[in-house]
């Protein structure tokens, strides 16, 4: 092989090294910028619906199987799973008010620290909020995009979300 065959190599290499390391960083700051500016599009697109639905379907079960009272796991997975549930419950800790609005700031950060490389399709990222844990994420690759497919939240918050739609 002659040395611009092997240059050329290289830097595709580096260019699809660079690419693969980059690519959940701009998924993840995609879903930062949507929660921010509460743009219910974007975040909407950024979102694999079933996917998030069963997780979080799961978790919340798991959360209440053994409480006292009955609680219904779909009407709570339904008020997390909208736009702007998703981004009350993590840029306020909680639940959509009374009203249905959102939080008016959102001020939620990630840094390349807080992100764990799963695989080459998945990664995690812990969102914080005033020093504390808001949201750990979990996005898939979905070709070239990244898409959420889980999300884990304080206890707090599941328990604000139950209790919205309990009352």
């Amino acid at each position: 092989m002659n040395r611009s065959v092997i240059t050329v190599v290289v830097v595709v290499a580096l260019i699809g090294v660079t690419a693969a390391v980059a690519s959940p960083l701009l998924g993840l700051q995609a879903l930062r910028d949507a929660l921010v500016a509460r743009n219910s599009e974007a975040l909407a697109a950024l979102v694999e619906p079933d996917r998030l639905r069963g997780n979080i379907a799961a978790r919340i079960h798991a959360r209440y199987e053994q409480a006292a009272v009955r609680v219904p796991v779909e009407p709570v997975v339904e008020r997390l799973l909208t736009p702007s549930g998703l981004i009350a419950a993590i840029c306020d800790g909680g639940a959509l008010t009374v009203q249905g609005t959102v939080p008016t700031t959102c001020d939620v950060h990630g840094s390349l620290s807080d992100v764990r490389f799963e695989s080459v399709n998945r990664f995690s990222a812990a969102l914080s909020r005033s020093g504390q844990v808001a949201a750990t994420i979990v996005m898939d690759r979905a070709g070239l995009r990244w898409r959420l497919v889980d999300i884990v939240l304080p206890v707090t918050a599941y328990d604000q979300l139950k209790d919205s739609v309990l009352n």
